[in-house]
């Protein structure tokens, strides 16, 4: 397995590669200090995964994410800064980034965002990043309330509340007796009739149709696939 690191800050970027390296002891870990090496480094060295730094001199992080998937569509990328604003995690999901990651999350959850995106498993982002994205929809600049999907089952439905709340699979399968299987079965229904890809799109489409708002959750948990 490679993992390409993009960040301009040598010593963020020597501290993350170590701490990769603890957790994926086989994996080959590249280092790119900008944008335009960071290219080079996926033309050159085909990683399985990049991490990639959202703020840097040369280009920003958001203009290679979409430079990458332009020319590597394949690649999955995580977003991993110090910014938690919700414009630069709209940003990076609309470009189709596989997480958003804070600098300061634990190298548990760093790993578990690494494994969901070899996976392709879906988008996890910091529990800060959610609540930040919440709260954006909670001072106006949300959608307007859309109605409820008419075709969500009763048992959909109970789901989709629960994952509101920021349960994890886990916990859900636990409240509702079922097992993770058909908890992850329902979800890629509720997803497919919501026109959603991930837990956070359908979270935050459940609030839109006033299911409720959520609490935060942990970083593990929002790394949940589906």
């Amino acid at each position: 397995m490679k993992i390409l690191i993009v960040d301009d800050h040598a010593l963020v970027r020597h501290g993350i590669a170590l701490i990769v390296k603890e957790t994926f002891p086989d994996a080959e870990v590249v280092e790119a200090d900008g944008a335009d090496s960071g290219l080079a480094a996926i033309d050159g060295v085909a990683p399985d995964v990049a991490l990639v730094d959202v703020r840097m001199p040369d280009r920003d992080g958001i203009q290679l994410l979409k430079e990458i998937k332009a020319q590597h569509p394949h690649v999955p990328v995580i977003m991993l800064t110090t910014f938690d604003h919700a414009k630069y995690a709209r940003a990076a999901l609309a470009e189709g980034a596989a997480g958003y990651m804070l600098k300061d999350s634990s190298p548990a959850d760093l790993g578990q965002a690494i494994r969901v995106a070899l996976d392709g498993g879906g988008n996890v982002l910091s529990s800060k990043v959610i609540q930040n994205l919440f709260e954006e929809m909670e001072h106006g600049r949300a959608p307007e309330p859309a109605p409820q999907p008419s075709n969500l089952t009763a048992r959909e439905q109970e789901i989709l509340q629960l994952l509101v709340e920021g349960q994890s699979n886990r916990t859900i399968s636990e409240h509702l007796y079922l097992s993770e299987k058909t908890v992850k079965a329902h979800l890629a229904a509720v997803f497919r009739k919501l026109g959603v890809s991930n837990r956070t799109q359908a979270a935050m489409a459940a609030v839109n149709m006033g299911l409720g708002a959520p609490r935060a959750v942990d970083d593990v948990d929002a790394a949940d696939s589906l």
